[in-house]
């Protein structure tokens, strides 16, 4: 890939992370990401993680919400509870490969 079709697909990289890269800019978001990686695949529940943040319950699903809206984690619905869990196979696939052209292009300019 020549240098111009690198640049072109750095921005579109970015441009598609937009809502990634906006929703990991707040330290709650980021905190809630850090509760929910230590629960595991099963998930947490909002209460679980209210305890784990000392963020208020609304606070909490306002913010969850932001994430899965950005495609961050997922939601699992078993009767009347709600689980929330990273997702695996989320945006952050695009910003590591953006991250990683940006890698090569400096590299060959070096």
């Amino acid at each position: 890939m020549d240098k111009q079709a690198t640049l072109a697909a750095i921005t579109q990289g970015f441009v598609q992370s937009q809502s990634l890269l906006l929703a990991l800019g707040d330290e709650n978001r980021q905190l809630l990401i850090i509760a929910l990686l230590r629960f595991g695949c099963d998930g947490a529940r909002v209460g679980a993680l209210t305890a784990q943040t000392h963020l208020s319950r609304p606070a909490v699903s306002h913010h969850l919400k932001i994430l899965k809206d950005a495609d961050l984690v997922t939601l699992r619905k078993e009767g009347t509870k709600h689980y929330y869990a990273v997702n695996p196979n989320g945006n952050f696939a695009v910003i590591q490969s953006t991250t990683a052209m940006i890698q090569a292009l400096a590299q060959e300019e070096n």
